[in-house]
């Protein structure tokens, strides 16, 4: 039997080509780098909504029915902004966007030096259950703003 760290052979460094961290790091780039890809192949609508539907999604339904945002309308928008420099337009659309695209980033990053090097740099990234925690309160926390601005704005509910 083959052990799994021996597939494809070694580099030159005796690292194994296709060790589970490399394809692992490979998987984490590829997933990011290909979110990246796409939001920023896409212009972010300046409402702040429905950059989504550009690319085949449909219409948020909690939007079209109620007028209000859902807690994730506008991250499309926000992470696409933030693809293409626009920050202020970025934190408009949901201020938790800018946070997911540094997120994206650093991730991509991770995974192709653990792709490259073959050594694992997930490691302190890995998701754990105060991520999940933070990251739910960070949309909560971006969609409580998002509301109140636009209620005293009078931009929200949309009509």
């Amino acid at each position: 039997m083959v052990h799994p760290e021996a597939i494809g052979g070694t580099d030159r460094e005796g690292q194994a080509i296709l060790s589970p961290g490399r394809l692992r790091g490979a998987a984490v780039a590829a997933s990011c780098l290909l979110a990246l890809i796409l939001t920023g192949r896409v212009a972010p609508r300046a409402d702040g909504f429905g950059t989504h539907e550009d690319l085949g999604l449909p219409t948020c339904s909690v939007l079209a029915e109620t007028g209000w945002p859902c807690p994730t309308c506008g991250l499309t928008t926000s992470v696409s902004a933030m693809a293409h420099g626009r920050v202020g337009t970025a934190i408009r659309a949901h201020p938790f966007g800018p946070v997911a695209f540094a997120l994206l980033l650093a991730f991509a990053a991770a995974g192709m030096s653990e792709l490259a090097a073959g050594v694992e740099a997930l490691g302190l990234l890995r998701p754990r259950l105060w991520w999940i925690a933070a990251a739910l309160a960070g949309i909560l926390a971006g969609w409580a703003i998002k509301l109140v601005a636009g209620a005293l704005t009078g931009e929200l509910p949309i009509r």
